[in-house]
């Protein structure tokens, strides 16, 4: 772990020497684009439509961030400076893509990843372009793409659009996308470098960027060159003092409430929390006992004092460090970027750009465990007192339990290289008509390497010692094959094991995943105006064709594919996997400037557009919206579009090949749980107990267990579609110079979603329903006679629909002032009105608002002070307290905690930023996220709860532009 005082910290300033971008820190207009083939400057192409256009006549709400509003949030990862728009605020960051939820066994590949999630329907339903181009993505399972292979000092500009933008782009943009805008344009050589560390002396961060272009020809041509480091630190789960145990409480059944009493809170918050029956030291059961009788030491087990399902005190298991993985893991990235044109005429401008993005994350999570394993009474290691006990019992073996602290957390590592090459030729075919055409080729290669795996058959040859001839302790199998290398371990006690113990059974073992892009598009854009003009203007166009292929592999290792490994660790069985689509495409977009510059009638368009796609696995599929513009006056118009876009299921959902799942099951049908669901949950419950043959509920025994079952792919499964609408109105009075705002409605309904539904919320879908005769119901069985839940199967169904509602609001105000200098006021404001989730047809909606990633009141305000050469910026990104607890929970129990404990806490993040210009091109600032510190609500399972626990982070840059624009 990096120390690095603050006070060297600070001193480290004239050491760096940042990358600035060669601009001035102005804000540049929303959704404009100096890469539009016009020369006319006051046409653009705005980041949802082919048309040029003036950016406030855009039809759908776009919300802009630029270079300068990047550099003043102090951040180096793109997703925590995405994450401060109201849309982005449940996306995937890199605190979200490390320990227990990266390393578990379900989630290969995903260490480090940062994906966007646009309106909480999922990363998978996001659109994310470069340049108004699909990008490939990040691994074999879905079509997201990182964000850690987008060059942070190359951006211009980030578009956030909500809309049915498939019509433009093609699937996958359901919710919208996200559009990242290059600078295509730069001449001059800068420079920038950042370093930051948190207040615990961790995380630490560092950044460096160096960018260089050349306009030649007349300004006919520019090549670009650009160079990207960043580094991100692991942050172990062990780093925070407030985490550990004894400091860290939970909510618990309250042993007080027995029976219900609707008076005293079903939950209460307690600490000094352990698990039951499993220690570091060893949990020894004797003959048939069903509770341990010794610890590893041979002293009588001491499991403390029962509380609800857990223990305080004892010998047993911390609650919260042994399964808590890194807070974030470490990540370090390179990125190489070429962008280069030349304009051979009016009719000919040809552009090549080159992209090699290298990202290696290293993340660890949970200790591996070992439940309920046999040891023969003639192993030399059982302590005297247990093997008294055996012999007095009159037991032929003895069973143990142990978290196996001693062998390290179980990790992951993944190595991912993106390779991608855009060739295009644009240009201009009559004075009222361009084209466009490009190809380009995506590939992402990933080196998955597990961490600290126990392969099952070495594992249990080490754990059966006995005594060899000459009275060392031996490997029972060396007895019979003398040279097999085997290293006896002593599974009483803490340990520790030696590394020659670790090496003969773990392994690092490493899979491999490809995935491959192929785009061809080609368009024409212009207007009718040689031919005809409407009061407002000609008509405007764009057409075109579009051919693209994906495909993916996985490879796994052989340990995988021959289910070696032990335990609940790792999944028993994958196996490789192959998949692959292509699609041919149509579109066309029309815009009908019916009148302009008349009174009551600035500007009154209307505008539609439309795509037709054949895919190889799905078939045909069309998208298509409209689209309008009001303003009776300059300073106010009016917006709206309703349209339909479509999500074709990616490689993974239809061709993930059958394999074995692991799930950890909490039973609903259990005394405990009975009351937690819907009304229909206990009748549904002892109904299909019965039908196994029980005729009571389960038991507290049948709770929080792990269970093997089936996970697979479904090529039988149909495109999603969305119906989107948004109305919305822009305001920029000219009594008030510099101020823009608008306020945009959305609408987004979603049927035909394709969703897997995970083991442990199979079982509660099914019981929860109206009735027993549903889809997930029919995915796991249950045992004869004991009604217990004993196979599963997952995978992908079109069986969902989402429905979400909200609105947007995005203010900016520019004040400048003769003698106090500029103010810059920037809101980002959003209502969220309506999330819900509706399993399959027919079922009761889950009302997913106000829940954690879905808060229903969200803001970030972003004033900026500059005189002279002093900025000061300041951030506050908030959203309200938000539900500790579903709906369904709260209205089945409303007593299930005290009122303190009902919502998590609010989000407060106070940023702040100081930058200095000095001559010369050079400039330096620095900075404090979270600045007062805020951390985690203590009553939250989750560490990321409101905020993530890095805690209060100091940074400093510097940066030069040594020539240019």
């Amino acid at each position: 772990m990096t120390k690095l005082p603050i006070g060297a910290l600070l001193t480290c300033t004239t050491m760096l020497a940042q990358p600035a971008l060669a601009q001035t820190g102005q804000a540049i207009p929303p959704a404009t684009d100096a890469s539009a083939t016009s020369g006319d400057t006051a046409d653009i192409v705005v980041t949802g439509s082919r048309i040029q256009r003036p950016d406030y006549e855009a039809p759908n709400p776009i919300i802009s961030s630029d270079a300068a509003d990047i550099r003043e949030s102090g951040n180096t990862n793109l997703t925590n400076f995405l994450v401060r728009v109201p849309a982005l605020v449940s996306s995937r960051d890199s605190t979200r893509a490390g320990g227990g939820d990266a390393v578990s066994s379900a989630q290969f590949g995903q260490t480090g990843l940062n994906q966007l999630n646009l309106r909480n329907l999922g990363v998978n339903r996001t659109l994310t372009l470069v340049d108004g181009r699909r990008h490939v993505a990040a691994e074999a399972s879905n079509a997201a793409v990182d964000i850690n292979a987008i060059p942070t000092d190359l951006i211009r500009r980030v578009d956030v659009l909500t809309g049915a933008v498939s019509a433009i782009y093609g699937a996958d943009g359901v919710t919208g996308v996200v559009n990242f805008v290059l600078r295509r344009d730069f001449d001059g050589v800068a420079a920038r470098a950042q370093m930051g560390v948190s207040q615990y002396g961790d995380g630490a961060t560092r950044f460096a960027s160096l960018l260089a272009g050349r306009n030649f020809a007349d300004g006919r041509g520019n090549v670009t060159l650009a160079y990207e480091y960043s580094a991100e630190e692991r942050i172990p789960y062990e780093a925070r003092k407030y985490l550990r145990q004894g400091n860290r409480r939970y909510l618990v059944p309250n042993p007080a409430d027995q029976p219900d009493d609707p008076r005293v809170p079903d939950q209460i918050l307690a600490g000094d929390l352990h698990y039951t029956y499993i220690s570091p030291l060893g949990a020894i059961f004797v003959g048939g006992e069903a509770n341990p009788s010794f610890d590893g030491l041979g002293r009588r087990y001491d499991p403390g004092t029962p509380i609800a399902y857990y223990w305080q005190g004892g010998v047993s298991t911390d609650v919260p460090g042994f399964y808590q993985g890194d807070l974030a893991p470490g990540i370090d990235r390179h990125l190489v970027n070429l962008l280069s044109s030349f304009e051979v005429s009016d009719a000919l401008k040809l552009s090549f750009d080159a992209k090699y993005a290298r990202s290696n994350a290293t993340t660890f999570g949970q200790y591996p465990e070992t439940y309920y394993l046999p040891i023969a009474l003639d192993n030399p290691f059982i302590p005297q007192s247990i093997r008294a006990a055996a012999g007095a019992a009159g037991a032929e073996g003895l069973f143990f339990n142990r978290d196996n602290n001693d062998f390290g957390r179980l990790g992951e590592n993944d190595l991912r290289e993106t390779y991608r090459g855009v060739v295009a030729a644009s240009g201009r075919l009559s004075d009222h008509a361009t084209y466009d055409a490009y190809y380009q080729y995506g590939r992402t290669d990933l080196r998955i390497t597990r961490l600290g795996s126990r392969l099952a058959a070495p594992y249990l040859e080490a754990l059966d010692a006995v005594a060899g001839p000459d009275g060392t302790v031996v490997c029972r199998s060396t007895l019979t094959d003398p040279g097999n290398g085997c290293q006896p371990i002593n599974p009483f006690g803490a340990g520790p094991a030696t590394s020659a113990q670790l090496a003969y059974f773990q392994r690092n073992d490493r899979s491999f995943a490809r995935i491959d892009q192929h785009v061809a598009s080609a368009s024409i854009s212009g207007d009718f105006g040689q031919f005809f003009r409407l009061p407002g203007g000609p008509v405007q166009f764009s057409f075109g064709g579009e051919y693209r292929r994906e495909s993916s592999r996985f490879d796994p290792n052989a340990n995988l594919v021959a289910g070696a490994y032990f335990g609940s660790d790792e999944p028993a069985v994958v196996v490789p996997s192959r998949g692959s689509f292509d699609v041919w495409e149509a579109f066309g977009e029309l815009n009908v400037p019916i009148v302009r510059d008349r009174p009551f009638a600035e500007l009154l368009s209307v505008g539609a557009a439309g795509r037709y796609s054949r895919y190889s696995t799905v078939g045909s599929t069309e998208t298509w919206q409209f689209t309008g513009i009001y303003a009776p006056i300059r300073d106010i118009s009016f917006r709206g579009s309703y349209g339909q876009a479509v999500r074709a299921p990616n490689i993974g959902e239809l061709f993930q090949p059958r394999s074995t799942s692991q799930g950890f099951l909490d039973d609903p049908c259990t005394t405990r749980s009975v009351g937690n669901g819907t009304q229909y949950r206990e009748a549904n419950c002892r109904a299909q107990l019965a039908a196994a043959g029980r005729t009571t509920l389960l038991g507290e025994g049948d709770t929080g267990f792990v269970l093997n079952g089936v996970s697979q792919g479904n090529l039988n499964l149909r495109p999603e579609r969305a119906r989107t609408w948004t109305a919305g109105v822009v305001l920029r009075p000219r009594f008030l110079p510099g101020l823009t705002a608008s306020a945009d409605w959305y609408d987004i309904a979603l049927r035909d979603a394709i969703t897997t539904v995970q083991a442990g919320d199979l079982i509660n879908l099914c019981v929860d329903q109206p009735t027993l005769d549903n889809a997930f119901c029919n995915s796991f069985t249950r045992a004869t006679g004991t009604g217990r839940i004993n196979n599963f199967t997952v995978g992908p169904q079109n069986v969902a629909s989402f429905r979400t509602a909200g609105l947007d609001l995005n203010i900016n105000y520019n004040l400048p002032t003769a003698r106090l200098g500029t103010f810059d006021l920037r809101l980002i404001g959003g209502y969220l009105n309506r999330l819900t989730f509706i399993a399959i047809p027919g079922a009761p909606p889950t009302n997913n608002l106000d829940a954690f990633g879905a808060p229903q009141w969200n803001a970030n305000f972003a004033p900026t002070w500059t005189l002279d050469r002093v900025s000061v910026n300041y951030n506050l990104r908030w959203f309200n307290a938000t539900r500790a607890f579903t709906r369904n929970e709260t209205a089945a129990n409303p007593d299930i905690a005290a009122a303190e404990y009902l919502r998590n806490a609010p989000l407060w993040q106070h940023d702040l930023q100081i930058a200095y210009q000095v001559p010369d091109g050079f400039g330096f600032y620095g900075g404090v996220t979270n600045l007062t510190d805020q951390k985690p609500d203590p009553a939250a399972y989750g560490t990321n709860v409101p905020i993530s626990p890095l805690g209060r982070f100091f940074y400093i840059g510097a940066r030069i532009g040594l020539s240019g624009q």
